[in-house]
């Protein structure tokens, strides 16, 4: 929708200018363009990286990605920076971001850079109007093209990146060439819009509205939900020059108001909503405070910085008194001034924990960046850049048993090799007790890897996932002789809602086990640990801090009863799957993890269970799960 409406908007105003040559067009267009998005969009970066230094821990994964989106945003590249870390918009790990909303402006911008050249170059000429609307249409096309075959096969260059939203804002473009030439019209064509549009007008509204809060959609595919909506906005767009009373409606002084301070809105909401995120939590109660808070920034922020510097000359005795520096000069300029500012000298400050109010929880390690810290036991090191996978720029990489693994004195007894994506990099320190129990263990991983061979991986470990199974595995495995042991930890979140996608586990999984069988070799299987991810925290917001006095953490837990049954489905397929093959072993750590009826980071004791805020488990909570994977080897015997 705001697409849709962007692109009606922005059509309209170089129409408005369109009278100039292409030097002045584009100045012209640019500086307006400068003067409306950055002065509000830096005053609410400042303020909010600020905050995120004194209320967000320099330790979480979150935050450092939360001030690099915010950044990337005053120079157009937030969508860019989002999709480059592979961010689902709907994970947690947006919902902790304070500028995840700024995708939308780096689309908007750009898109700026691409349409006033082809605006300029065919509709100042009314012969060549015809020509721009055609290839307005056949890009219009192809970018619903793009969108529609990469929503589901790469669903996050399909959300963020611009030639995958362009059809959105070029159709908002082509209804105003449209309805502008109907309002041009005086003759019967014009009547007969302005009669339709009093019927069509209030069921169009109403089935947006639906559509937008009604969660009982009908059974159609998710990506035709956007396409959708689009051509109902564009619909409502083509009808709304019109004497209807849902116009009058949108013209009422209360909403108006709302229209004035949408930008300001914009900017604010989310990191407003996401500062009582990391602190107070999203209670009912609050609501009303959240939405005063965002409404008095907004307004605070249209009144002060907004609106006048949109309306100003831009020419200030110190820097510009002479205006030879356009507003958009300006303005890059100052993002790249503040970038470097925060980088370089601020930045360096927050990571030693000089900014934070709060206390730091107290645990070996914390954060995803962790994971790639060598671990040492005994005399023995294992180092993650031999033995683990990140990118894939990683592909040809050799990892070697006599390098990743832990107990190499004891080669010629039973080997255990362990295959695993992030997960067996955390607990790493759980497996140092086969090699204290006499055994060797040679543990590998692969960043964003898939529990079985030949599923599907989308995103930006496709390729190394495959070198993982095809060339690494492989290797690794010709080493093992008969009655050793693989065990296998992988992150199955992805598996635990999709009756597909366990479908497609299981039987991989089967055919794998069944290669395994052939070569005598055990297999153990660690089950789903709790969906840690979904409580919207991490190992800092999930200490007690002295802005808890009133309310606890602000972590969404779930009963242990819950998550249980919430993964009964992967449960019965790992049964089925012990019951056909004889060579199969299930490892459950749920105890372990989720000791309480209530699932939470820090146990009674005040352990933390979990380093990250994707579920990762603590370096504490893998050597409490040591007994376990003890008791899961005797069970081999």
């Amino acid at each position: 929708m705001f697409f849709v409406l962007s692109g009606f908007v922005i059509t309209k105003s170089l129409l408005e200018k369109d009278k100039m040559g292409i030097f002045d067009f584009l100045k012209n267009f640019w500086a307006r363009r400068a003067k409306r998005l950055f002065p509000a969009l830096f005053l609410t970066t400042s303020v909010i990286i600020l905050i995120t230094f004194l209320f967000s821990s320099n330790e979480s994964h979150h935050t450092t990605m939360s001030i690099e989106t915010g950044l990337s945003s005053l120079v157009g590249l937030g969508n860019i920076y989002l999709a480059s870390m592979a961010t689902d918009y709907f994970s947690t790990t947006a919902e902790l971001n304070a500028f995840t909303h700024t995708w939308s402006l780096g689309v908007e911008e750009q898109f700026y850079l691409l349409f006033p050249f082809l605006f300029w170059a065919f509709m100042n000429r009314a012969q060549n109007k015809k020509i721009f609307i055609s290839i307005l249409f056949l890009f219009t096309g192809l970018s619903l093209l793009f969108f529609l075959k990469n929503f589901e096969k790469n669903p996050i260059k399909a959300f963020y990146f611009v030639h995958s939203r362009f059809w959105e804002l070029s159709i908002g473009s082509l209804v105003f060439i449209f309805s502008n030439q109907v309002q041009r019209n005086n003759g019967s064509l014009k009547k007969i819009f302005s009669n339709v549009s009093l019927i069509l007008l209030p069921i169009l509204l109403s089935i947006i509205l639906i559509f937008l809060f009604d969660s009982k959609y009908p059974s159609i595919k998710e990506k035709y939900y956007n396409l959708l909506i689009v051509l109902l906005t564009a619909f409502f767009l083509l009808f709304s020059e019109s004497k209807s009373s849902v116009i009058k409606l949108l013209q009422w002084k209360p909403i108006a108001f709302i229209g004035l301070l949408s930008y300001s809105l914009y900017l604010w909401h989310w990191p407003v909503v996401t500062f009582f995120r990391w602190t107070f939590g999203i209670k009912l109660e609050l609501i009303p405070l959240i939405l005063l808070l965002c409404f008095f920034l907004s307004s605070l922020s249209y009144k002060l910085v907004e609106s006048p510097l949109r309306n100003s000359e831009w020419k200030w005795k110190s820097i510009n008194q002479n205006g030879s520096f356009s507003p958009a000069t300006l303005s890059i300029f100052f993002a790249i001034c503040f970038i470097i500012f925060i980088r370089l000298i601020l930045f360096p400050f927050y990571l030693d924990g000089m900014f934070y109010l709060g206390i730091p929880s107290k645990m070996k390690f914390k954060g995803v960046h962790n994971l790639l810290a060598p671990v040492s036991h005994n005399s023995e090191t294992w180092n993650p850049i031999h033995c683990v996978l990140t990118d894939n720029n990683d592909i040809g990489k050799n990892i070697s048993s006599e390098k990743c693994s832990f107990g190499i004195e004891f080669k010629n007894k039973r080997k255990y090799l362990v295959l695993g994506n992030s997960f067996s990099a955390a607990q790493v320190y759980m497996f140092q007790t086969i090699a204290d129990k006499g055994a060797m263990v040679t543990i590998t991983s692969t960043w964003g890897g898939a529990p079985a061979p030949n599923l599907s991986h989308n995103g930006k470990w496709d390729k190394i996932n495959d070198y993982y199974w095809e060339k690494i595995i492989p290797q690794l495995m010709n080493e093992l002789k008969a009655n050793d042991v693989i065990i296998m930890v992988f992150d199955l979140y992805d598996y635990i809602n999709s009756k597909e996608r366990l479908s497609l586990l299981s039987n991989e999984l089967s055919g794998f086990l069944t290669l395994c069988k052939q070569k005598q070799i055990k297999v153990i299987f660690q089950h789903a640990i709790p969906f840690m991810r979904e409580s919207n925290c991490n190992p800092d917001l999930a200490q007690k801090q002295w802005w808890h006095e009133i309310k606890e953490p602000p972590c969404l837990y779930f009963s242990k009863t819950e998550t249980l049954k919430r993964r009964e489905p992967l449960n019965e397929k790992l049964v089925d799957l012990k019951q056909r093959h004889s060579n199969f072993f299930v490892m459950d750590l749920m105890d372990v993890f989720c000791p309480d009826e209530e699932c939470r980071f820090i146990d009674k004791n005040g352990q933390y269970l979990y380093r990250d805020e994707f579920s990762h488990p603590s370096v504490e909570a893998s050597i409490l799960a040591r007994p376990n994977l003890l008791k899961s080897l005797n069970d081999l015997n």
